[in-house]
């Protein structure tokens, strides 16, 4: 029985010098590499002056291509837009980018239905994990405390969102840091998509983060503009879009600006052929 005991202990302490092991090694590949994705850019790089910042969800990184922008109004353009995110979370990487020194001269927010939702998503909060405290970031309005687990279980934070940080995660973080369209944001979908119809609900007109990034563009002496980007010809109730006027000053509606079912991928997204089109459209009604 002895024997036992002592091969059980010998095995915990492997076992916790290799989870200790491991948590060191990805701290040191996640924390000391070149950033990869725009929200690791937010938080290592030193960021300078833009004259155009573009955040939302995929209906603004599908949609708005920088590179166009720039070419039209020789001013700096970046779109930091993170496909599936929420207003929370646009509005902590907006903190992220003026933590790293960003100045900005407009801001661009895109509405639509996720209005409705007030929280950080779940992939956005994952992704900030490793940096919550060897950052030290704190973001005023928004809890961002690791559990006790995440904070001292050696390794666990990996473990538990290990479809982030899996091995292949690490290997692209060391030999992959900058992906494709980091730089300038503009993620673009190439197909022209089959099924081009749906149905839009009523939606919160207002959202606490939205409130707050309007706070944040004011105390910045910036301008901020919004606008709902296109849907597909087929898509119905887009009318509800029209009752946001009342809270977003110089709000434009661009929910059925479109008829040609080939600019989209699929009813909620447009392809690299209409988002060309949509840009440019965007360029003259802001005077960019």
């Amino acid at each position: 029985m002895k024997g036992f005991f002592k091969h059980i202990s010998i095995l915990i302490l492997m076992l916790s010098i290799g989870v200790v092991i491991l948590n060191n090694l990805y701290d040191n590949v996640f924390l000391n590499t070149s950033p990869r994705g725009k929200l690791q850019l937010a938080i290592k790089q030193e960021q300078e002056h833009i004259d155009y910042l573009f955040l939302g969800n995929s209906r603004v990184e599908n949609y708005i291509d920088c590179s166009i922008i720039e070419a039209a109004s020789g001013k700096i353009c970046k779109n930091y837009a993170m496909s599936g995110s929420s207003y929370q979370d646009a509005y902590v990487l907006l903190k992220l980018l003026k933590r790293s020194g960003l100045t900005y001269d407009n801001l661009f927010i895109q509405l639509d239905p996720s209005l409705k939702n007030e929280a950080m998503t779940e992939s956005f909060r994952a992704s900030l994990v490793p940096f919550v405290n060897s950052y030290e970031i704190q973001i005023d309005h928004v809890a961002l405390n690791l559990s006790p687990a995440e904070d001292h279980l050696p390794f666990y934070k990996y473990a538990k969102y290990d479809y982030l940080y899996g091995v292949r995660a690490c290997f692209a973080q060391l030999y992959k840091n900058t992906s494709e369209y980091v730089e300038l944001g503009y993620v673009p979908q190439y197909h022209t998509g089959n099924s081009n119809f749906g149905m839009l609900e009523d939606f919160a007109l207002k959202n606490r983060f939205t409130e707050l990034i309007k706070e944040e563009a004011v105390n910045d002496k910036a301008k901020i503009h919004f606008f709902t980007s296109p849907y597909c010809p087929d898509m119905d109730n887009t009318v509800v879009f029209n009752k946001l006027t009342s809270f977003y000053p110089g709000y434009i509606n661009y929910s059925s600006f479109y008829k040609e079912s080939h600019y989209f991928a699929n009813c909620t997204h447009m392809n690299d052929k209409g988002a060309q089109v949509f840009t440019k459209q965007i360029i003259k009604d802001f005077n960019l």
